[in-house]
């Protein structure tokens, strides 16, 4: 498998609920090392705030997910309009779009 340097904040992430200056919110925070670096906080004057804390939180999976199924399609020569979506998720995922 290719192994991937890590230029963000490796995974995983977690949204917590939190309150902030008098907001109800959710801050994301990273693994690492020994730390939770905080990497961004929604509040609830965002419009889904909640289920898009979610989606950022997962986003460090997500990635792995969509790294490892382009290997199973490059093992097995699958080509299709999958195959480019996902090609072009990691590629903006990696600052590459």
């Amino acid at each position: 498998m290719k192994t991937h340097t890590h230029t963000h904040t490796q995974g995983p992430w977690k949204a917590h609920a939190a309150y902030f200056f008098g907001r109800d919110s959710f801050q994301i925070t990273g693994t690492n090392g020994d730390s939770s670096p905080f990497l961004c906080r929604l509040t609830d004057d965002t419009p889904n705030f909640e289920a898009n804390a979610r989606l950022i939180a997962a986003a460090p999976d997500l990635l792995q997910v969509a790294r490892d199924f382009l290997l199973l399609a490059a093992l097995h020569d699958w080509e299709g309009a999958a195959i480019d979506f996902a090609k072009a998720t990691v590629s903006k995922a990696e600052g590459n779009a």
